[in-house]
């Protein structure tokens, strides 16, 4: 820490509290936990025993991993710090070992220091460390190092006493294994895992390289926890901390390497907790409370996991108790980091429950927030509320050099004029924050930020940054926090204008929430990951392909506009922020992009409706005026009325309508209404990816008849209640055949929005339908097909013939009179097969040629081939 960082005084005491006495000063928790001591004969034994207790999630120190040795250290002082501060020595004894210098010197570490020896004979019995083997043989050997110079004879001593407490540990014998290497070695992380649990891995871990002051900042941070009495039980005592700092100044990456820190004090007693840092829908909120609830109570409250898969959002309250009780009964201290408490009653008061579950004394609790007000509320008590430990300028330094030059390997590298250029890009990361008046802080983001595009600076070339830096246009030199967006903006205004709304797309709309409702993609069988379901949704949004799509946001990995996730697409709260602040710029691309206000509404390019209340601009009575929108989703807008005209929506790209339920016809009032997707793709051109889904009065869907460039239709969960006479338009039925692009089909639901209601009509369209030549997924499963009481079961035929030889998921509900379907071996592709619906189905040919299917579901029938069964 600084020299000028605050550091509380005493202070008066809190009316819940006994007052703080002082801040606990815990020892840095050792890198490893397990140090591997051998000679250089054993190093193929102990490589592949390191690699077995990596396996195990053992932290292991080896002397041949370069990540065990920090660079540019003296390793001799290295390994003997770690020789002393690991918990368990595990020793390789062999002639070898007793005899070198090396080895001889970390067991006397072990010894020295306490630490729990664990001796492995491999190649020696413990019979050859008795008191005369010592004496005779080894001890003549030490004096011969001494002889040389390599030791002193003062340390003879503490080594015969480090042999003799090595002869009175247990050991495990490579004798009693059968000459079994692997069984040996198996034997021996057994032991080690029950004289040192392994560490429990979280998804918050966070690699300690990749933290700058890693040691130090969680050294700090320990340091600043103040002790708390329970009201009531004067015995118990909590330790609390509460951190506040600007956004991006890296309250979170401490947060989660506090966890990873704690885990040598408390085990796997650790939770992390990370709440919205803004307010969402109720809907989406209940399930995020409850998912992270469950998280808690898998992390410390001791329960079954059958109890905590059981407990709804109804009935959360439930889970409140249990994790009660589990903490009652556990009684061991836990550490609890709440993360990112925000300005809403909701979030406050769902720490709140956190803190008042009862945690066993000796707990530790780390709680974040934006403000020390926000803290203050929480904690009830200013004592426990600290600003955020600072970066030191060499590590500002080191952070923003590993993202503009990452092959300057230190900052004692550089010359001195690169180093005062250096100097003058780390001070443009450096603002005033609350806590540090008259100082400043280093902001651990927008270094980050001003890395990366000075990294596209002439090759990161150091010398050329000065010309930059000149550029006051690009980068103000103001201190003040509400200015960081003149650096984050550097990358962002480098980006295509194409890759500059893909960036306002992840920010505002794919990490806030808002989609969050919506199931993967069906045709992946929830297979796919995070980031493919957006890709996905850029790729169709955009009208790129999904490589292109995912290129783009790599692109903004690159430039740290986007969080660097193989799984998930995450933004920051403050690049969240720098784009609102985009957007509310009137005139601006972004402004017409994701408008905020719809007085202008010819322009506007995205427009999100949701649970009566729109995400950005207001509920309009028509879309006639919306001629350039792209992108159309209504969620739960129940005041839409019985029609939703598209007919001037010429450049939709994307429809999504969820839940409306007073919506009856989509409609598309062109001249050329009854077959317009015979001409040119039809008016809607356009249009690629259509999702109704949950709208209960829908009783036609005409303005398919427009859109003749459809790639991806869902029309999904009507009720199940039959409706005879409903037909999917008031013309004759939609020839499918002109939907040369569709990709994807899936009806499901409960009425027959198609009007096929008998079973040879049926077999026409569906064949019609399977013939199209891009198809690559296809599901029909409605429940009323027109079906009778007395039809007869399994009497009819279908047979493939001209099928689309790209399908690879196929889902049908077959009328009862089918039973029999011929031509399913020919379709190559197929990596799903669902015919669990189908009632009438009496026999399927022969599929074990489709070596691709991985998923089959069939009702209870004799086939072929044992099948392998899959969930849908």
């Amino acid at each position: 820490m600084c020299p000028d960082d605050p550091v509380s005084p005493s202070l008066e005491d809190g009316m819940e509290t006994s007052g703080p006495k002082r801040r606990r000063v815990c020892e840095p928790q050792p890198k490893h936990d397990v140090f591997l001591s051998h000679s250089g004969q054993e190093k193929a034994f102990v490589e592949q025993l390191y690699h077995d207790l990596r396996r195990v999630n053992q932290r292991a120190f080896f002397d041949q991993d370069s990540n065990c040795l920090a660079k540019a250290e003296k390793f001799a002082r290295e390994i003997i710090d770690a020789a002393g501060r690991c918990r368990v020595g595990v020793v390789v004894v062999s002639e070898g070992y007793l005899t070198s210098k090396w080895p001889m010197l970390e067991l006397s570490r072990f010894v020295e220091c306490g630490v729990k020896v664990f001796p492995l004979f491999l190649k020696l019995s413990p019979s050859d460390l008795k008191g005369n083997e010592v004496e005779t043989k080894w001890k003549q050997s030490w004096r011969q190092l001494v002889e040389r110079g390599e030791v002193k004879e003062e340390v003879l001593e503490s080594w015969s006493k480090a042999v003799k407490e090595l002869r009175s540990s247990n050991g495990l014998e490579y004798g009693k294994f059968a000459n079994s290497e692997y069984k040996y070695r198996c034997a021996v992380v057994e032991e080690i895992c029950k004289l040192w649990p392994p560490r429990v891995k979280c998804s918050t871990d966070v690699p300690q390289d990749e933290i700058q002051g890693y040691e130090r900042l969680c050294k700090v941070a320990s340091s600043m926890f103040t002790e708390m009495k329970v009201v009531g039980r004067d015995e118990e005592i909590h330790w609390y901390l509460g951190l506040y700092g600007m956004g991006g100044v890296g309250k979170t990456t401490l947060c989660k390497a506090m966890c990873s820190y704690s885990q040598g004090e408390f085990g796997d007693r650790v939770c992390y907790v990370e709440l919205p840092s803004e307010q969402v829908n109720e809907g989406i909120a209940r399930k995020d409370r409850l998912a992270r609830l469950k998280h808690a109570l898998r992390r410390l409250g001791s329960c079954d996991r059958s109890v905590i898969d059981s407990i709804s959002e109804e009935a959360i309250q439930e889970g409140w108790e249990c994790l009660k009780g589990g903490l009652r009964r556990n009684q061991r201290p836990v550490f609890l980091a709440i993360d990112n408490v925000g300005d809403c009653e909701a979030s406050r008061s769902e720490a709140r429950k956190y803190l008042n579950v009862g945690l066993p004394s000796g707990s530790k609790v780390l709680v974040t927030a934006r403000s020390q007000e926000i803290l203050r509320s929480v904690l009830r008590g200013t004592e426990y509320c600290k600003p955020i430990p600072r970066l030191e300028w060499l590590e500002a330094a080191t952070l923003f050099l590993s993202y503009a030059a990452p092959w300057v390997l230190s900052v004692s590298l550089l010359r001195a004029e690169e180093r005062e250029i250096v100097e003058r890009c780390v001070s443009e990361c450096r603002f005033e924050d609350i806590g540090y008046d008259p100082s400043s802080q280093y902001h651990p983001l927008v270094l980050r930020a001003l890395g990366t595009y000075f990294h596209d600076v002439d090759g990161g070339n150091v010398m050329r940054w000065e010309e930059a830096l000149e550029n006051r246009n690009k980068l103000q030199r103001s201190r003040e926090a509400r200015n960081v967006n003149a650096i984050l903006g550097l990358n962002y205004h480098s980006l295509s204008e194409q890759v500059k709304l893909v960036f306002l797309d992840c920010a505002l709309y794919l990490s806030q929430g808002y989609g969050s409702w919506k199931i993967l993609p069906w045709w992946s069988l929830r297979r796919a990951d995070e980031m493919n379901k957006w890709v996905s949704w850029i790729s169709e949004v955009h009208g790129v392909s999904p490589s292109d799509a995912k290129l783009m946001v790599k692109e903004l990995q690159r430039l740290s506009l986007v969080e660097d996730s193989s799984s998930v697409v995450s933004v920051h709260d403050l690049y969240k922020e720098f784009a609102r602040v985009l957007v509310e710029k009137e005139g601006s691309i972004e402004w017409h992009w994701w408008m905020s206000q719809v007085s202008n509404a010819k322009h506007l390019k995205r427009l999100v409706l949701g649970f009566d209340e729109p995400i950005i601009g207001r509920a309009m009575g028509t879309f006639v005026d919306c001629r350039s929108l792209v992108y159309l989703e209504l969620v739960q807008c129940d005041d839409i009325g019985p029609d939703l005209e598209l007919g001037n929506l010429r450049s939709l790209r994307v429809l999504d309508v969820f839940w409306c339920e007073n919506l009856k016809r989509i409609v598309c009032s062109c001249i050329n209404r009854r077959h317009c997707y015979e001409r040119t793709g039809g008016c809607l051109s356009e249009l690629t990816t259509v999702q109704l889904r949950w709208v209960e009065s829908l009783e036609a869907v005409p303005f398919l008849r427009h859109c003749g460039n459809l790639q991806h239709l869902e029309i999904h969960g009507f009720p199940i209640e039959s409706m005879p006479g409903f037909v999917a338009t008031d013309e004759e039925p939609i020839d499918f055949r002109y939907f040369k692009a569709l990709r994807t089909i899936r009806f499901r639901g409960g009425w027959d929005i198609l009007g096929l209601v008998k079973c040879d009509a049926f077999i026409i369209w569906l064949l019609t339908v399977l013939q199209l030549e891009n198809l690559t997924a296809f599901e029909y499963a409605l429940y009323d097909l027109g079906e009778e009481e007395n039809e007869e079961v399994g009497v009819r035929t279908i047979e493939l013939v001209q099928v689309s030889r790209k399908l690879s998921v196929l889902s049908l509900r077959l009328p009862n009179e089918i039973g029999e379907v011929k031509g399913l071996q020919l379709l190559s592709e197929l990596t799903t097969l669902n015919l669990s619906w189908s009632g009438g189905l009496r026999r399927l040919p022969d599929l074990r040629c489709l070596s691709k299917l991985k998923w089959l579901e069939h009702p209870q029938c004799g086939l072929n081939r044992k099948p392998v069964i899959g969930k849908m």
